[in-house]
């Protein structure tokens, strides 16, 4: 079995640079995210920014069978 490498600039990245990087539509994302296939990191207190846990949502691209 061949081995894959994969390289995350960034841990976590903003909802509009996902976006931007992966080319999804807003009202997808917002679907991705209610269904629990969007990879976030934990809201903390009051925190309204939406973080997506890049080396996840990496990791689980990885995991992927194609």
């Amino acid at each position: 079995m061949a081995s894959v490498q994969i390289a995350v600039d960034a841990a976590y990245v903003t909802k509009a640079e996902f976006l931007r990087r992966t080319g999804i539509k807003p009202r997808t994302f917002d679907k991705l995210l209610s269904d629990g296939d969007i990879p976030i990191r934990e809201k903390q207190g009051t925190q309204r920014l939406v973080l997506v846990n890049m080396v996840k949502w990496a990791e689980e691209a990885a995991l992927q069978q194609v």
